[in-house]
């Protein structure tokens, strides 16, 4: 049986019982290992060489990643890459080293594991960025979260919850909503403007935003389409801005004096 294929069908990591119980032999396992192609990682691990990095350490400390590193790893929204790697443990056994972080919990780590972890670790927007893009992608409910948000030192899991979009489209978006409403605006998100289509954010009834993390238009077509959106916007008197990802992540406070001052241009005089 092929080592190789055998990993690959196991999301490039497994256990030796495991390869064995599948059809692998111990010879195999030492052959390709000595050929390079197996990875042994820790003592009865196995992975391809291309598997993640961060994993594989995970795996010869005897865990798993958890928190932000698995959110990472599973494509999830991270806001801000994390400085140390965090791993999950079942195991009684501490773990020595500066350069982790560990959580306890059960194993193998779930969506909502990784979720309940990024909400009582990180800052406020970087689990809400990662929660919200689970639910998004539907491997974990609201209905779950609500359910792990009942105790009373929860405060801040039930708040991250309260905020979590179903309907988000892209980490832009969950950021920028994010600051606006701190800023005290009332938030429309994915409004249908009739022979427009939807707008990311309305702010105050007024003002539509459109978070853009686009360098170029992908094609002629796409130009074209979005240029007539904004004139159909403009001649309806609906001012649009477009906020790029550098603007939101770099720069919050600039973005928030922007809405302000486009917003006081349309007030009453």
């Amino acid at each position: 049986m092929d080592v190789v294929a055998l990993l690959a069908r196991s999301g490039g990591v497994a256990r030796a019982r495991d390869l064995l119980a599948a059809g692998a032999s111990a010879a195999l396992l030492t052959r390709a290992v000595r050929n390079g192609v197996v990875l042994r990682v820790a003592r009865g691990v196995y992975a391809l060489p291309d598997h993640d990095a961060g994993a594989r350490t995970a795996l010869s400390l005897g865990s798993e990643l958890g928190c932000i590193s698995a959110a990472q790893l599973r494509g999830l929204w991270v806001l801000r890459p994390p400085r140390l790697l965090h791993v999950t443990t079942d195991s009684g056994h501490g773990i020595d080293s500066d350069r982790v972080r560990v959580h306890r919990a059960a194993r193998p780590v779930s969506d909502l594991t990784v979720c309940l972890q990024v909400m009582r670790c990180l800052p406020e927007l970087d689990a809400l960025c990662i929660v919200e893009s689970a639910v998004v992608r539907g491997s974990v409910s609201l209905e779950d979260l609500r359910g792990q948000a009942l105790g009373r030192r929860s405060g801040s899991v039930r708040r991250i919850v309260g905020s979590v979009d179903p309907h988000a489209e892209s980490i832009l978006e969950t950021v920028a909503r994010y600051h606006l409403l701190r800023a005290g605006f009332q938030i429309s998100s994915q409004v249908h403007i009739p022979g427009v289509g939807r707008l990311d954010l309305f702010v105050d009834g007024v003002l539509g935003i459109e978070a853009d993390g686009r360098q170029h238009h992908s094609d002629r077509r796409e130009f074209e389409e979005d240029r007539r959106r904004w004139n159909i916007l403009t001649t309806r008197g609906v001012p649009v801005l477009r906020v790029t990802r550098s603007l939101l992540f770099d720069a919050p406070g600039q973005f928030i004096q922007l809405v302000r001052a486009t917003l006081a241009t349309r007030s009453p005089h």
